[in-house]
């Protein structure tokens, strides 16, 4: 397969002169949400909860959620601020000592849990399943973890320093970010046995130091891997695959560099049989399909991108059919369906959008600006 020279010019995110994630802020200019803020911070987005139901968040992953009934349009509720897991958001209440659980198909709310010193950390993430929220609270000589549940006794884990960040929870392994001078790595937590595991994770071909600012996150819907999409100063970006059932990381790099701005237009999205993770750029114009199994680049192919209107910092939004065959990426009021069958794309129009969504039987594409939903047809 010819990627034009793709791997000489990445040539893998050891090489590149990166940033680190502590100083990504720096990067990103006050303005608009979509134009100025990473997807994992401030940047609206929408994300499928299955059964015809679509999650908006159109403040960005910490607002609140809209829930959107994709047969009709029609916002079936709202849902307080806080973070998705599987069909679950955890949500921490004002003055910081409650924290409840909703579930995302019905919201309703299913769960609640209080303590004295819960106000003392903040909601930091979520288990894979939702079901567990995890607190923090950072100071100069440690990093204090707390993982609460409705139905289980407290667990406590403290680290020296405060240079220790939140990754993933699943079963009981908790995944941590150790940042670095250079870079940052993966550590496992060991909550059965109360105990740091000495290595951190890596990919067999790759060093352990993770360079980069994370940009984006996609979950697989069974738990079992979390993909982070990482960009470079010069817009070179790779994609973390971490196993989090068997305690794997592996790295996959993708196509194009030179522009910080384009870089942070890629989008992921995981194919519905979980197979395939779709890295797809309209900055660079490039769409590629990653092997979840091998972590390796199965494709990539080129579109019609329109590189001179990425100015600023810039993310896109996207969703996946659920037959797997069609993309739709929106960026800067762009709306693109990219074929991953016959690998064309062709451009839908200008259609300002902070979410899309593709309605039951493909034949329709929801573009959501804010709260409402305006109905493409296809």
């Amino acid at each position: 397969m010819d990627l034009v020279g793709s791997r000489a010019r990445i040539d893998g995110m050891k090489r590149l002169t990166l940033i680190l994630v502590l100083g990504a802020a720096a990067l990103l200019p006050a303005s608009a949400p979509a134009a100025g803020c990473r997807p994992l911070d401030c940047a609206p987005s929408g994300s499928s909860l299955g059964h015809g139901l679509y999650a908006v968040r159109p403040q960005g992953a910490l607002g609140e959620v809209v829930v959107d009934n994709l047969r009709t349009g029609h916002m079936r509720y709202q849902l307080p601020q806080g973070i998705l897991g599987g069909h679950v958001l955890v949500h921490q209440e004002q003055g910081g000592d409650g924290l409840a659980w909703f579930d995302t198909l019905t919201g309703r709310q299913i769960a609640t849990a209080s303590g004295a010193g819960f106000g003392e950390l903040s909601l930091t993430g979520v288990s894979q399943d939702g079901m567990r929220a995890v607190l923090f609270r950072s100071s100069k000589t440690a990093s204090r973890f707390a993982i609460v549940s409705p139905h289980a006794r407290l667990k406590l884990v403290t680290l020296p320093t405060e240079n220790w960040g939140f990754d993933a929870l699943a079963d009981s392994n908790l995944y941590l970010l150790h940042y670095l001078k250079n870079g940052y790595e993966v550590r496992r937590y060991d909550l059965a046995r109360h105990r740091l595991v000495a290595q951190p994770l890596k990919d067999p071909h790759e060093s352990s130091l993770i360079w980069g600012m994370a940009w984006s996150r996609v979950t697989s819907p069974d738990g079992r891997y979390v993909f982070t999409l990482y960009l470079g100063s010069d817009g070179g970006a790779m994609v973390h695959e971490l196993d989090v059932r068997h305690g794997t990381a592996r790295c996959v790099d993708l196509v194009g560099t030179g522009d910080f701005n384009l870089g942070t237009t890629y989008t992921m999205q995981l194919s519905p049989n979980g197979k395939t993770l779709w890295a797809v750029s309209p900055g660079f114009g490039w769409a590629v399909g990653i092997d979840v199994a091998s972590a390796r680049v199965l494709l990539a192919f080129r579109f019609r991108s329109t590189p001179a209107g990425v100015e600023s910092p810039s993310a896109s939004v996207s969703d996946i059919s659920a037959d797997g065959s069609r993309i739709a990426v929106a960026l800067n009021g762009d709306v693109w369906l990219v074929n991953t069958h016959t690998r064309v794309a062709r451009k839908l129009g200008n259609h300002p959008a902070t979410a899309v969504a593709f309605a039951p039987g493909g034949g329709r594409l929801w573009i959501a600006l804010g709260t409402k939903l305006t109905a493409l047809r296809l």
